[in-house]
């Protein structure tokens, strides 16, 4: 099974709406491990909120597989050295920024895998808990930016539903220098155009040679689609939305429902019956 590629998302694919992953699913990626697949962690969260998770729920994994965090803006290998990095251009970051603050919504910043933002509302709050890090209050993230250099990750948060405003409004502005993409029903992602799981799979592929389209790569939002789109092999969670659904070739039982377990246990038990 040494020569099997898995590829997993974190949020709504192995972490449940508990945002906790079952004592189920971690050992059937335990068992995919031990069997010598090699595994890739692709994330939206920063690069230190995906660390935390594979250390907190498999600890096997930790400094044995490379991690895709920022949704593919900063990609670090199984020991730990950057091997992409692409940050928002300055200027660009702040026209974004004064941009979404006209929309009224709420924005926070990612640089050098801080987070950072101006208001000290619920939404901070909520996602810090949520990522399990710390935030940091700066008096004006424009400022900010222009003291401390370019941002990795731009969020707007808000309501599913004004999102889908903000999100068509600065697509339609933007959308041909930046990646703009939804990670979660309230959160609207913004990246580098070179930024995406897709694109940070293919410079992994590069690095450790293994068939990307025969790996198999389980997600369930907008984020997902440019990685989910790359595999004969790529499995939308029952909870992903339509779009996500159609660009993924099979479609498995939702994150609540352990679905990647299962798809996992039928895998292991098919290659050992075949042994």
């Amino acid at each position: 099974m040494h020569n099997k590629t898995f590829i997993f998302d974190l949020d709504g694919t192995l972490l449940n709406s508990n945002e906790s992953i079952s004592q189920r699913t971690v050992e059937s990626i335990k068992k995919i491990f031990e069997m010598g697949s090699f595994i890739i962690i692709a994330s939206g969260r920063m690069y230190k909120s995906t660390r935390l998770i594979v250390e907190k729920y498999m600890p096997f994994l930790h400094n044995n597989i490379p991690i895709v965090s920022y949704n593919g803006a900063y990609v670090v290998s199984h020991t730990g050295e950057v091997v992409f990095e692409s940050d928002i251009l300055k200027d660009l970051a702040i026209k974004v920024i004064e941009d979404l603050k006209k929309h009224d919504t709420h924005v926070q910043i990612y640089l050098n895998d801080d987070l950072i933002t101006d208001k000290d509302n619920d939404e901070i709050k909520q996602y810090a808990k949520h990522s399990g890090v710390e935030y940091k209050i700066v008096k004006d993230i424009v400022e900010h930016i222009k003291q401390h250099g370019e941002p990795t990750k731009i969020l707007a948060i808000n309501q599913p539903e004004k999102l889908d405003i903000i999100q068509k409004s600065m697509t339609e502005k933007y959308g041909n220098t930046l990646n703009i993409v939804r990670s979660f029903s309230i959160y609207l992602d913004f990246l580098n155009k070179d930024s995406s799981k897709g694109l940070a799979l293919k410079k992994l592929k590069e690095i450790y040679r293994f068939n990307l389209e025969e790996a198999y790569i389980f997600g369930d939002s907008e984020n997902d689609i440019s990685m989910l789109s790359l595999s004969k092999n790529s499995y939308a969670m029952a909870n992903a939305n339509e779009h996500v659904k159609e660009s993924a070739r099979n479609i498995t039982l939702s994150n609540d429902e352990e679905g990647v377990a299962i798809v996992l246990e039928k895998i292991i038990s098919n290659f050992s019956n075949s042994n």
